[in-house]
């Protein structure tokens, strides 16, 4: 599988996870709170194979990472959480949630297909220059999208649990 065809795999099994799991009205359960864990448990070693502990590599894991994080604490921001009166924690997610969601996957969708037919060349230099020996290039790219893929999940998740819990 290419790198660009394991992007575009990440980018749907993320989407139709995360929207299967909230949108409309969900109770807020251990299960669907550790859903996220199971698929980056699933996709980090399919996907990641070379980890980056220093250089250009680390640096775009770690923005990879703090663009999930942050994208999952926005995502999150849109869904309501309360208590039904039969005594359940549910949440509830709609259009807003979706379309953000929608939105970071085209996004990062374009990104890969851009990587890899627009501005290869450009995305080249730019890792060469900065110290990227070109064989990894591919890997260290799709480290940071698949870090950011699973650091929004993971947060929406942590979001969620924090927030179900108090409504307890």
């Amino acid at each position: 599988m290419s790198t660009l065809q394991s992007a575009l795999l990440i980018n749907l099994v993320v989407l139709l996870t995360t929207l299967y799991a909230d949108l409309g009205t969900k109770a807020v359960s251990r299960g669907r709170l550790l859903r996220p864990l199971i698929v980056a448990v699933i996709i980090v070693p399919v996907f990641v194979h070379t980890f980056f502990g220093s250089g250009i590599g680390l640096a775009i894991e770690i923005c990879g990472l703090a663009a999930g994080v942050l994208f999952g604490l926005i995502a999150v921001s849109q869904v309501q959480v309360f208590r039904e009166p039969e005594g359940g924690v549910v949440s509830r997610a709609g259009r807003s949630y979706a379309a953000l969601w929608i939105g970071l996957v085209v996004a990062r969708s374009v990104f890969s297909i851009g990587a890899t037919y627009w501005f290869e060349d450009e995305l080249g230099r730019f890792f060469f220059r900065h110290g990227a020996p070109p064989q990894d290039i591919p890997s260290i790219v799709a480290n940071g999208l698949v870090f950011m893929a699973i650091a929004a999940l993971l947060t929406r998740s942590g979001a969620l649990m924090v927030r179900a819990s108090g409504q307890r």
